[in-house]
């Protein structure tokens, strides 16, 4: 089952391991020399990136990630034994398997 906190924990983990730190370098280079003072605004711009972003990016995406992974519909060709035809249903994905492994007779097929 998706948790979402544990998601958006994640992608803000990532973020701040990945992007805050790219911001810092980039912020680094666009200075012609280095400098404590330079070192020290490169640090606020990340870490005010950091404050602004990170939160609402994460939880953002964890949400949109949240809502089609239980929207997600899945739909198959069922294969009638003994018949020359196929039928296409849409299989309903829940969190306990109704049928225990069998293919749902959605179309009512006997």
């Amino acid at each position: 089952m998706l948790k979402v906190d544990d998601l958006k924990s994640q992608i803000k983990t990532g973020i701040q391991n990945i992007v805050i730190p790219a911001i810092e370098h980039i912020e680094l280079m666009k200075q012609p020399v280095t400098s404590e003072i330079g070192t020290e605004q490169a640090k606020n711009v990340a870490d005010t990136f950091d404050e602004l972003i990170s939160e609402p990016l994460a939880e953002v995406i964890a949400n949109a990630i949240d809502y089609y992974v239980k929207n997600i519909a899945i739909t198959g060709t069922i294969v009638t034994v003994g018949g020359p035809y196929t039928q296409t249903a849409q299989i309903i994905s829940m969190p306990t398997p109704v049928t225990n492994g069998k293919v749902p007779n959605t179309l009512g097929i006997s």
